[in-house]
């Protein structure tokens, strides 16, 4: 008896969450209790426990609602992330990089191609990511962002590109893919040495960067005091002319140009924002303010204006589609506003609320340190996880009488002189917001997969990154907008390299699993060389039309990306469903 309660017990230690859906309904419950797999892979919330605990699922019609009803979250959370990263972090990037006097380039594929990058990093550290096709997920979902992405960037605003950055890009994008795929195969393991190499190659490429940067400011500076000290009668001389065109050139297509202002009632230096939008941040902090009035002016109001979770000049002009999107994001940007403070220096007063800034230096603490401990702790209470508050409760013994001092001290109508800080706030709470819906989206989308019998890579490859790419594309949608395409295009570049070697590299280095003899088996997968040889053909390509078209973008380069990803989505689901082989060789065994 006690052998077959340890033969039971392995058992159950060894069976995947997603086979009870292969089992009858009358085990599923028990089953979704008793597996490890799936105490292991949940987040916050257990959606097998849900579906067949509590609501008694027992039959397939209602199977296939409840599936639905979890598309309806997986939409949820996708919305949900898109918010806080368009309006909370992109925002925040940009203050960053403007403090860090970071040009447009060098903010495009550090700042915001961690950004953009974020979800992939926390994917790749999730328990259900630990014996999953690393290799393949992250190359599938940079080919998304580099061909939607990138694409969207070249139709919408084609642009002059930064020739010598983009290439510098492509050529360490490609160098990262073939330093991944030697690390795999070598030994068919990854050790800790070799994820520590991965890494390296990153700071390499910082090294690079900066440097790069410095060497045009010298540049500049050379050339400006250069054609200053020339004499009146000189200037129109050939040689005068061939360095102003190039003065011009750098300034034009490097992001150096900060214009400063002296503050008139601060001791601080304010600065323009980054790219073609001219408007001095400056402006935008006074322009509502009055030292006549009082410090609590219009107060509620105020708070009112900060919490109305929709611009109404944006649904006057909206069609029925965007107006259904305003409907659908409404509840979320007005659980995000409640809770994440707003540091934007294109909006008025930097999108400073008294009232409500105030309220959130007590509710935000205490809500990021209870997702954190609860997270940590992972104890659950049926389907859900269980709030820990025995470290969030003592945040208030801060927090409040900090709120108090920043509402006396503070006023209504501008931002205080410490309103920067806020965004360490605004920062946190989206990282964790971030964390919480990508480890979601990735459980519903293992479920939603497997109960439509479609291999877990395959589901990653297609539906999970075009997710990712979505959100990418929602930021760099806004950035474009504003004026910021070349940052936009840069982060575009730069985001997949930072997801191979920083990604991945860290999720080595605290997943034992991958130093196991013949982890490249998984590590790769089955489509690892359709991702390959698809993201080769888009890093050529790329480069073969910056060439072509001397680095000037344009509409056609943009269809022709999209039309690159259909025939990657058309091979991989044929490859699924078995009409054609995939890029790959056939398992063979040797006959004894």
């Amino acid at each position: 008896m006690a052998m077959l309660i340890d033969d039971f017990r392995y058992f159950m230690s060894n069976v995947s969450c997603h086979s009870l859906l292969r089992v009858s309904y009358k085990y599923r419950c028990s089953m979704a209790r008793e597996l490890e797999d799936c105490q292991t892979i949940i987040n916050y919330f257990n959606y097998f426990e849900l579906m067949y605990c509590l609501l008694r699922i027992h039959e397939e019609s209602s199977d296939y609602f409840a599936i639905f009803l979890l598309l309806l979250a997986y939409v949820a959370y996708l919305l949900l992330m898109s918010i806080v990263v368009d309006q909370f972090f992109t925002p925040t990037v940009k203050i960053l990089a403007m403090k860090l006097r970071l040009n447009e380039y060098l903010a495009g594929v550090t700042l915001l191609a961690f950004a953009n990058s974020s979800p992939d990093f926390v994917a790749n550290l999730m328990p259900i990511k630990k014996r999953g096709a690393l290799f393949t997920c992250t190359i599938g979902h940079s080919l998304a962002v580099l061909l939607v992405c990138g694409g969207m960037i070249c139709f919408l605003k084609p642009f002059q590109i930064d020739g010598h950055s983009t290439v510098q890009n492509l050529l360490f994008l490609t160098l990262a893919i073939e330093l991944l795929t030697c690390i795999v195969f070598s030994g068919h393991r990854v050790t800790r040495a070799d994820a520590l190499v991965l890494l390296s190659f990153y700071g390499i490429f910082l090294i690079v960067n900066i440097a790069d940067l410095l060497l045009i400011k010298h540049t500049i500076r050379t050339l400006r005091l250069e054609l200053k000290d020339q004499r009146d009668g000189q200037a129109q001389s050939l040689e005068n002319k061939k360095k102003l065109a190039l003065l011009n050139d750098l300034e034009q297509n490097d992001v150096i140009n900060f214009e400063w202002h002296r503050t008139h009632d601060a001791d601080d230096f304010g600065m323009a924002i980054l790219g073609s939008d001219s408007a001095d941040y400056v402006a935008y902090r006074t322009i509502l303010h009055s030292p006549s009035s009082s410090k609590n002016r219009l107060l509620f109001a105020d708070l009112w204006d900060s919490l109305r979770p929709y611009d109404a000049l944006e649904w006057q002009l909206g069609n029925c589609c965007q107006r259904l999107l305003i409907i659908l994001k409404v509840p979320l940007l007005l659980l995000a506003t409640l809770f994440v403070p707003v540091v934007d220096y294109g909006k008025h007063k930097h999108g400073w609320s008294k009232l409500l800034n105030c309220t959130q230096i007590v509710t935000n603490p205490f809500l990021i340190i209870t997702a954190v401990h609860s997270k940590f702790a992972s104890v659950y209470k049926s389907w859900y996880i269980d709030l820990k508050l025995d470290y969030s409760a003592w945040s208030f013994c801060l927090t409040v009488p900090l709120a108090l001092f920043v509402f006396l001290d503070s006023r209504t109508d501008m931002p205080p002189r410490y309103h920067f800080f806020f965004i360490t706030l605004s920062a946190c709470s989206s990282l964790v917001l971030i964390v919480l819906c990508v480890g979601e989206i990735e459980i519903l989308t293992s479920i939603v997969g497997a109960a439509f019998n479609l291999g877990e890579t395959f589901v990653d490859i297609t539906f999970g990154s075009l997710t990712n790419a979505i959100i990418d594309l929602l930021a760099d949608f806004s950035l474009a907008m504003q004026g910021y395409d070349k940052m936009a295009f840069a982060a575009i570049c730069a985001a997949p390299f930072f997801s191979i070697v920083v990604g991945l590299g860290v999720a080595f280095l605290f997943n034992s699993d991958v130093s196991i003899k013949g982890s490249t088996y998984w590590l790769y997968g089955e489509y690892g060389d359709n991702c390959y040889i698809f993201i080769m053909l888009a890093i050529f390509t790329q480069l073969w039309w910056c060439l072509t078209l001397n680095f000037s973008s344009r509409r056609s380069v943009g269809v022709f990306s999209w039309i690159l990803y259909l025939l990657f989505l058309v091979y991989a689901i044929a490859a699924e469903f078995n009409l054609v082989h995939e890029f790959t060789r056939d398992d063979s065994f040797e006959l004894q």
